[in-house]
């Protein structure tokens, strides 16, 4: 019951979806330099990987906090402007899933946003995601949902040479956790923070829902930003 009230605010009350937290529907945080995409099967550590990057690397954490590229291309203007450099995207976090299940008049906005761009590539088995997934009644046909995932990882195998490959376990885990936001140092150039902020432990929910709720509201002002969406869940 507390659990499903926490959820209900968050869904109605302090929805993630608000211009603090992401875009659309924010405006594109402002910056120069390359974004950093966090490509991603759904449940695959989407918001850790996201988190990790906001809370570690300082110069990221603007508002809004990231942009949804599934979300911004779905705007026939948008990707227009954005095809014939007049909307600019610099160095900020950027969110996609199945970019290449895209409708074909999205896909060369979304390819010319790789070839712009890092690409932080999570990797998480299949059954896993799926489980997840399934938990959340999003996946119908199990094998059209492994197909599609072949799919995914195919396409970022061929679109970018820019691309550093993260399992989920090295999200999760406190002596791997470091070692990650030194190779994404590496590969941006971007500056980590001399202390490294983990993930919050998804046991403590009063921290889980007092962070999340915090970030909701304060943006890149939170103590500590935590962008996932349910509480008391893997955050995807």
């Amino acid at each position: 019951m507390f659990r499903s009230l926490i959820n209900a605010i968050g869904t109605h009350l302090v929805p993630f979806t608000n211009p603090r937290v992401v875009c659309p529907p924010g405006i594109i945080p402002k910056g120069s330099g390359k974004p950093i995409i966090v490509a991603s099967v759904m449940r695959s550590g989407t918001h850790l990987a996201i988190d990790l990057l906001l809370n570690n690397f300082p110069e990221l954490a603007k508002k809004p906090l990231y942009v949804d590229a599934d979300q911004l291309f779905r705007n026939q203007a948008n990707r227009e402007q954005y095809i014939n450099n007049g909307l600019q995207i610099g160095s900020c976090v950027v969110k996609t899933h199945f970019p290449q299940a895209a409708p074909e008049n999205m896909r060369a906005t979304i390819e010319k946003l790789v070839n712009e761009s890092h690409v932080i590539l999570l990797r998480r088995p299949v059954d896993q995601t799926l489980r997840s997934t399934q938990s959340w009644g999003l996946v119908n046909d199990i094998d059209l949902y492994k197909e599609k995932v072949d799919e995914f990882f195919e396409y970022w195998s061929a679109v970018s040479n820019d691309v550093l490959e993260v399992n989920f376990d090295e999200l999760t885990d406190r002596e791997k956790f470091p070692v990650i936001v030194q190779k994404i140092s590496r590969l941006t150039g971007l500056k980590a923070t001399s202390k490294t902020c983990y993930p919050v432990n998804p046991k403590k929910i009063v921290t889980m829902i007092a962070t999340k709720l915090a970030t909701r509201i304060f943006g890149k002002r939170a103590p500590v930003i935590n962008t996932g969406i349910r509480s008391g869940m893997t955050q995807h």
